[in-house]
């Protein structure tokens, strides 16, 4: 297993991992794909919590620090070298890195497109089609997983979902146009999608959402920085020795 998980790690994830785990949630846990599919991205998501957390506070602290970044440049904008220096300083002053919430996400990624891969992989389809295993999620809603949500609940969550993360974050004013039609291009990218890999993406945009909304809430950094008002940054304390 380790030695093809080296050579093959994407297809190891996906027909080694997480098509078996499905297969044993069904089994032993309950027996229904979709719940299945609830349980495995419950699973991956408390993984990385640590790692998605770290993400998140970091996105945050940088995004607040744009108004000081933006006045930064606009006063060395002659002097690329001191711009340097002083965003170093800047970013040093408030124990922020532009770049510590990329590798996080960047160590996340295979497991999600290999969670996504395999629930929309043939192999899926032949499993929930098998003799005696129930195909859907509900009799009524959801009949066939491997189907496209014939409500569209599922896609309309997705872009109420991206809606709600966006309104938690701070957005740049030259890409608020962009910002607000990406939740409707998620509705679109959705529409004819599986079932199975809806439900896999309703369940981790909800948690994930979630998520902010607690890091946010306990960062203590406002939202509204990119809007001209007061950025509070939580810095942390240095203990004073004693004077001698």
């Amino acid at each position: 297993m380790i030695l093809e998980l080296i050579q093959h790690p994407f297809d190891t994830l996906t027909h080694g991992i997480m098509l078996p785990f499905l297969s044993l949630c069904y089994t032993t846990i309950f027996p229904n794909y979709g719940v299945a599919i609830i349980i495995l991205t419950l699973v991956i998501k408390l993984l990385f919590f640590p790692l998605t957390q770290r993400q998140f506070k970091a996105m945050k602290i940088t995004q607040t620090l744009q108004p000081e970044m933006k006045r930064l440049q606009e006063q060395y904008k002659d002097d690329p070298k001191q711009l340097q220096q002083e965003m170093m300083a800047l970013w040093k002053k408030h124990g922020a890195n532009p770049f510590s919430g990329c590798l996080p996400l960047l160590v996340q990624l295979p497991f999600f497109f290999a969670i996504y891969s395999a629930i929309a992989s043939p192999k899926f389809k032949e499993m929930i089609s098998m003799p005696g295993v129930y195909p859907g999620f509900d009799p009524v809603w959801l009949k066939n997983l491997a189907q496209p949500d014939p409500f569209f609940i599922l896609p309309a969550l997705i872009v109420l979902l991206t809606w709600l993360s966006q309104r938690q974050m701070p957005v740049d004013p030259n890409q608020k146009l962009l910002m607000s039609i990406l939740p409707l291009m998620m509705g679109v990218i959705s529409f004819n999608l599986p079932a199975g890999v809806l439900i896999y993406w309703v369940t981790q945009q909800g948690i994930s959402t979630l998520q902010q909304w607690w890091m946010l809430k306990n960062t203590g950094v406002s939202s509204s920085g990119l809007d001209g008002q007061e950025v509070v940054i939580p810095v942390k304390s240095k203990k004073k020795g004693r004077a001698s």
